[in-house]
């Protein structure tokens, strides 16, 4: 076969497995019990996540598949092939580093405590969560189990297997504090599912949140980081997040942080705005 010949013959498988690749579903992993980053609406998924997974899947030109999981579960689904990308409001740590390959940072979410509004008096200053004996819910397997464990030792921690546990036994007093990222206490204002509880406007942590793909999918981590750059330079994670979001949020470009081992005065990397319904 002449040189040229094999150069197009070349080129054509090239490019009917680009085409194919396009043509893949993009299996997205959620953990639906994260307002306003992943959850369900009247049976409907939706929220900042969902949002942007679908805009990632127009640039991609790849539908979006969604697939729900307990969100311990969704790093071990990455890793069995099951999604392709896990978009669901997960904090980028070094741990989880070793197990996946994590976007560029697109938002910055701390943990903040919530307690209930009748509690105010008693609990609602920043130093009370450091009391000991405060009896304080966490997700497992979180950043909030990790700040527990390593800041409220003297507390009584209860840990929970997903968000809506923690909340069940906050709104019941059988919990003081349930410690969340930041997300979820922006979503308070606007879920009248909540509106006896309220946030104490603290960041205890300073943490950014990533997506994230298989260690060894380098292909897709790369147009993952192109298309988050067109999003946040053309203005539409903006939208997305403000769409849910009731103060805006500046997110600032900053390398992965650990979680310090000590409670910071103030909020670093996070600017809130009032927006008029802010708590």
């Amino acid at each position: 076969m002449r040189p040229l010949a094999r150069f197009l013959l070349l080129a054509s498988c090239l490019t009917l497995g680009i085409n194919a690749f396009a043509k893949e579903p993009l299996r997205v992993g959620v953990s639906p019990d994260y307002p306003p980053l992943a959850y369900k609406d009247q049976g409907q998924l939706t929220g900042i996540d969902v949002a942007a997974a679908e805009v990632l899947g127009q640039q991609l030109n790849r539908t979006v598949e969604f697939v729900e999981k307990d969100f311990n579960q969704l790093i071990p689904a990455l890793q069995g092939g099951e999604i392709d990308i896990i978009m669901s409001g997960m904090t980028i740590t070094a741990a989880r580093g070793e197990k996946v390959s994590f976007s560029k940072p697109y938002l910055n979410a701390g943990q903040m405590a919530i307690i209930r509004f009748a509690d105010a008096g008693q609990f609602g200053f920043k130093g009370a969560i450091f009391r000991p004996g405060a009896r304080v819910a966490v997700q497992k397997n979180t950043t909030s189990e990790d700040f527990a464990a390593k800041s409220l030792k003297n507390a009584n921690i209860t840990h929970c297997d997903s968000a809506d546990e923690a909340f069940r036994l906050l709104k019941s007093g059988k919990v003081d504090f349930l410690v969340h990222d930041a997300a979820t206490s922006w979503s308070l204002a606007t879920d009248k599912s909540k509106q006896d509880l309220m946030s104490l406007n603290t960041e205890l942590t300073d943490e950014q949140l990533g997506w994230a793909v298989k260690k060894d999918n380098q292909v897709l981590l790369q147009a993952v980081n192109q298309q988050l750059g067109i999003m946040q330079k053309n203005g539409i994670l903006r939208a997305i997040i403000n769409k849910w979001v009731p103060v805006t949020v500046e997110v600032t470009n900053a390398t992965p942080v650990a979680i310090p081992e000590t409670l910071p005065d103030a909020p670093s990397a996070t600017t809130l705005k009032s927006s008029g319904n802010q708590r």
